[in-house]
């Protein structure tokens, strides 16, 4: 059964981190950086489609590196550039292709003093480069109408100071995904959230759950875990609803869709040597299975 797939390709426009944390004793996820500290941060990105049971992989390893600038009572100024880069041949993740560009680009974020994602300061010179990358892609896909058209797309998408975030920074968030909570041992927060919906529409009801699960006050080291699952029946529901505008009715893709064991689900580990306030190692998991397509998208900091 042959589907459009803008629902999994255009992953940039739904990538989204969300994580309650906790007050009182436990530990707390913080910075503990001077000005001109300087670390070294590898990312590895790794795409598995399953279409009709055929397995395509793509991965890509980034550097990146990021030097703290300013040190104040109310924020942090902290400098990431992209060192070096090898994108996979033909990564269908479109802010890989977009950061395979940007090697040497600076990008001046602020944190806010517990280390949390406030913004991007140097917006203009970063949509600057960011448009030249994707004018290089456009120009590069004029054969590949489905690819041309999402280029323009994530074009239009950093016309906003926001939109540019979302496209550019998933991984430099990624990154600050745990700081500035405070996390207790053997306790599991829950939070019923909204989960954006890759098929348009409503955002699905999803779960999260967010937990410490481990606590090494001897060497500074904690592990905090997080996952997030989308309700199954609401989600087969609305998948059904895109089969039949996009069939036309067809009964017998309705019928598969029906059966389906469909899947949105996302999973996180960070690795934290909370003495420094650094992460040592990390990793982000996406399983989205909609029936008619069916990828995992795993990012790794190494």
């Amino acid at each position: 059964m042959a589907f459009k797939s803008l629902a999994l390709s255009l992953t940039i426009f739904f990538f989204t981190i969300t994580c309650n944390g906790q007050t009182g004793n436990g530990v707390d996820i913080i910075p503990h950086w001077t000005k001109n500290d300087t670390h070294a941060v590898k990312i590895k990105s790794t795409t598995t489609d399953n279409n009709n049971g055929k397995l395509q992989n793509y991965t890509s390893s980034f550097d990146l590196q990021f030097i703290v600038k300013e040190v104040s009572d109310s924020n942090y100024k902290v400098e990431w550039t992209y060192t070096n880069s090898k994108l996979a041949d033909n990564d269908p993740v479109l802010e890989n292709q977009i950061a395979a560009k940007l090697i040497n680009t600076k990008m001046l974020i602020k944190l806010s003093n517990v280390g949390r994602f406030a913004e991007l300061l140097n917006v203009e010179e970063v949509r600057t480069a960011a448009n030249k990358a994707i004018d290089e892609l456009i120009a590069g896909s004029v054969a590949n109408p489905t690819m041309n058209t999402q280029y323009k797309a994530s074009k239009q998408l950093i016309a906003t100071k926001q939109g540019l975030e979302i496209a550019l920074l998933k991984q430099i968030k990624f990154y600050h995904f745990s700081f500035g909570f405070n996390y207790k041992p053997d306790f599991v927060k829950t939070n019923n959230i909204k989960f954006p919906n890759p098929l348009g529409g409503q955002p699905f009801d999803a779960v999260e759950k967010v937990q410490l699960t481990k606590l090494d006050t001897k060497t500074g080291i904690c592990v905090i875990e997080t996952s997030k699952v989308v309700d199954g029946k609401i989600l087969q529901g609305s998948v059904i609803e895109y089969v039949k505008k996009i069939t036309n009715g067809n009964t017998k893709a309705i019928e598969e869709m029906s059966k389906a064991n469909l899947e949105i689900t996302e999973n996180t580990m960070h690795q934290i040597d909370f003495s420094k306030g650094l992460v040592q190692k990390a990793s982000f998991k996406r399983t989205m299975n909609l029936g008619f397509q069916n990828r995992t998208t795993l990012l790794e900091i190494e």
